[in-house]
């Protein structure tokens, strides 16, 4: 979804959630004690865990580049060295999409500076 789409349509929490399962996301979404989730009605939501010097994101719905850039400030806030992120899909689009990245099974990691976000 691009960002001009996410301006016209805004959607609740709940609607994201519908938009995030009808397009291959988990089917009753849960989350860690201690994942954390964001949320804008425009550009949908993500959820990660932060540990060590790592950034892990678990789930996301709406813009990408959108979500990618408020990751980005909150590693750099928190300073935090390595990105992961799952997919259930190939990883391999997305290190074509975010840049540098290491393929391990069906998730990226790379180190903050590597990722074009």
């Amino acid at each position: 979804m691009t960002n001009t789409q996410n301006q016209n349509k805004t959607r609740t929490q709940s609607e994201w959630l519908e938009w995030y399962e009808a397009h291959g996301g988990t089917k009753e979404l849960q989350l860690a004690p201690d994942e954390h989730i964001l949320f804008h009605p425009e550009y949908g939501f993500i959820t990660f865990l932060v540990y060590d010097d790592t950034l892990e994101l678990h789930h996301m719905a709406g813009d990408g580049k959108y979500w990618f850039t408020v990751l980005k400030k909150i590693m750099k806030l928190e300073g935090l060295k390595i990105f992961r992120a799952y997919t259930e899909r190939n990883p391999k689009a997305w290190i074509r999409k975010y840049g540098n990245a290491r393929i391990k099974g069906y998730y990226m990691e790379a180190n903050i500076d590597d990722v074009k976000f």
